[in-house]
């Protein structure tokens, strides 16, 4: 039997209730994510016993201030639960009061830890304290005055614990974008000036945290605008890419760098095409007024990304003096070999901003292209020449993402053709497709005709009975809701009981306000696929190999520990056959590439929700995508670059322990052949 048959075979094998040990009690109440005090039990059970630690990471994933008072003794427990408290405490920070009160346990515990010199869960604390949701200076100056004392002086380098130093820099770099996202003061220069030398000095070759503590650094500079020529040019002679890349990006921040034209150049000849595509950009946005030399340059890289972002860039414009770039000869490179659009199609869009006239002739052969996703592009590119005759065309496409890409395209031209377009399209059956048709019938003047196809549409996708159609239902009653049409009362009156909790609260909301009586909703959630610690734990060791349908493969380790229920899941639809024949739809170069997606879009996934086992977002970690706080739909995702941003944010169920060149190499639209479960 293989392993992905006996995976099956685990999960099918329920555990009889009065056999079930406290730990799946527990690994089944967070997939419940209970509100109750009996759902809850499981939970408060392991705060008192062995399955601690479990516990608070769980309690931490429900994030509801009301239960801090429940972890918070935790931060006196030993180092390893201690680091999981912090962790938890931040999650549960979702009010101003919570954040108040979080930040004073944790400022408190800190000072402890620093005055016992137990830095290892002093680091996990001070990044706690950084990614708090703060609201005033004085919080950001309370937060920053613990951080600072993390971080080595050139002096001390060697003095400080490694711990101390990754956990101040990753916790200045997440205050560092809240200061930021609220116009808050900013940092103090010492914290600059100490995170300038955190992210140029070398500590002992030793040293594993070394390289994160520089990458955390310099991603803190560059979210505060706060790099240095010095610094810009030190980092790029750094060993390491991630530096490289981030030194590249502080290139291109607001900051006043001196020679930005030298060191931008040195990073676009750069090893590594992830730091030559960050220099290409930093170009574009500070540079490529003045010259597109080397952005035509670029268009003639070895690697295809740096390639495509090239003829991006070049729809953008270049100087008189430089002269219109050659986009059209790329353009007439189109054919119908695998793989070989992508570039062709980019400049199509570049040619159609740049030179109307020349792209106008080229674009019959992309709307008639037998690829979909050349078809897609002509669609955008028919956008910005106002070719309504293409758009008609395409909106009767046998591919929903290129109508959707269509009807899109007539909105922002504001053509009367998108209502008729959007009111057939919702008969269709994507989502995004749905949504966009939503979008188009925003103008009162349309109700009339609109509300009796929104009605039909909506229960349409309610019979699917799937989680993830919520992103659709909810907009067509907002847009119902907007249209303020009391008439429509009685259609709506069954969606009280509905399986979705938001959209059964979402109608209450609605016909309370329409009827002048209070509405209250009953949902009926449905029940989702089961989980067993059998079934977990019969993945411990194993990995997730994809090979790709154009060569290749890459392995995916699976976290077990952290994310059991995230990795269970892909996993069993792995071996389900789920993922076979589908495609990595979303390629966003120096940030992830995204597939799974049974519409190659982000609409469209499994039909349950995945709770949320959020971590830390580096290069090679793998995550499932959302809209919203467990909201998973078995989409992943692939970190092509460290990305802190997404941390504690983002679910994180496992790492790519093979192939990472394989995942760079992925193009838009490559399609997965199969996934198998094997032994690491």
């Amino acid at each position: 039997m293989n392993l992905q048959k006996l995976l099956l075979l685990l999960l099918c094998v329920a555990t009889p209730a009065a056999a079930q040990s406290l730990q799946e009690r527990m690994l089944l109440a967070e997939d419940a994510r209970p509100t109750t005090e009996l759902g809850l039990a499981p939970l408060l059970e392991g705060l008192k016993g062995n399955g601690r630690r479990t516990a608070i990471r769980a309690i931490g994933r429900l994030e509801r201030p009301a239960m801090i008072p429940l972890v918070a003794p935790a931060l006196a427990d030993g180092v390893g639960i201690r680091a999981e408290a912090a962790n938890a405490l931040a999650q549960m920070a979702r009010t101003p009061a919570a954040v108040i009160e979080v930040q004073t346990l944790l400022i408190d515990r800190a000072a402890i830890d620093a005055s016992l010199n137990t830095w290892e869960p002093w680091g996990e604390i001070a990044a706690a304290l950084g990614r708090l949701p703060y609201d005033t200076a004085e919080q950001v100056a309370a937060t920053e005055a613990v951080l600072v004392a993390g971080l080595p002086s050139p002096d001390s380098m060697n003095d400080v614990d490694s711990a101390a130093l990754v956990g101040s820099a990753r916790g200045l770099e997440s205050l560092a974008r809240t200061v930021r996202a609220k116009k808050l003061p900013p940092l103090g220069s010492r914290t600059w000036d100490l995170l300038r030398w955190a992210a140029t000095a070398q500590r002992p070759a030793a040293d594993p945290r070394s390289v994160l503590t520089r990458r955390l650094a310099m991603a803190a500079l560059v979210t505060g605008n706060q790099a240095t020529s010095s610094v810009v040019e030190r980092g790029l002679l750094d060993a390491d890419g991630e530096v490289r890349r981030s030194a590249a990006a502080a290139a291109a921040t607001d900051a006043a760098i001196g020679d930005r034209d030298v060191l931008l150049k040195r990073a676009m000849a750069d090893k590594e095409p992830r730091v030559r595509l960050e220099a290409l950009r930093g170009w574009g946005r500070q540079l490529q007024k003045t010259s597109c030399a080397p952005v035509r340059a670029a268009t003639q890289d070895a690697d295809t990304h740096v390639r495509l972002q090239a003829i991006d860039q070049l729809g953008a414009g270049c100087p008189a003096a430089d002269g219109p770039a050659d986009l059209g000869a790329i353009v007439n490179t189109l054919s119908a070999q695998p793989r070989s659009w992508h570039a062709p199609a980019h400049a199509l869009v570049s040619l159609a901003r740049t030179q109307p006239d020349e792209a106008r002739q080229a674009l019959p052969r992309f709307v008639e292209h037998p690829t979909w996703q050349v078809r897609m592009y002509a669609a955008r590119a028919a956008s910005a020449l106002g070719d309504l005759d293409s758009l008609t065309k395409l909106m009767a496409d046998r591919v929903d993402n290129v109508r959707e890409a269509a009807l899109a395209a007539l909105v922002e031209l504001k053509r009367p053709e998108a209502v008729a377009a959007a009111i057939d399209s919702l008969g269709r059956t994507d989502y995004q497709l749905v949504l966009t048709a939503v979008r188009a019938l925003e103008d009162k003047a349309v109700a009339a005709k609109a509300a009796a196809p929104l009605i039909t549409a909506l229960g349409r996708i309610t019979k699917e009975h799937k989680d993830t159609s919520r992103d659709p239902r909810m907009a067509i009653l907002n847009r119902l809701q907007a249209y303020g049409d009391a008439s429509l009362a009685t259609s709506l009156e069954g969606y009280l009981n509905d399986f979705d909790p938001a959209v059964a609260a979402k109608t209450a909301e609605i016909l309370t306000a329409w009827t002048g009586k209070p509405r209250v909703a009953s949902p009926r959630p449905l029940v989702g696929p089961g989980v067993t610690l059998v079934a977990v734990s019969a993945l411990r060791g194993k990995a997730l190999r994809f090979h790709m349908a154009g060569g290749g493969a890459f392995d995916i380790s699976l976290d077990v520990d952290a994310a059991p229920l995230s990795a269970l899941r892909v996993a069993r639809r792995a071996g389900e056959g789920f993922y076979d024949g589908l495609t990595f739809h979303r390629l966003a170069p120096n940030f992830v590439i995204q597939g799974g997606s049974p519409g190659a879009n982000e609409y469209s996934g499994e039909p349950f929700f995945m709770r949320d086992e959020v971590g830390l977002h580096l290069r090679g970690t793998v995550g499932i995508s959302t809209r919203g706080r467990d909201t998973g739909d078995a989409q992943i995702f692939v970190n092509t670059i460290d990305s802190p941003r997404l941390d504690h944010i983002y679910t994180v169920f496992g790492s790519v322990i093979a192939g990472m060149d394989v995942i760079d190499g992925i193009l838009e639209g490559d399609v997965i052949q199969r996934v198998e479960l094997v032994t690491r």
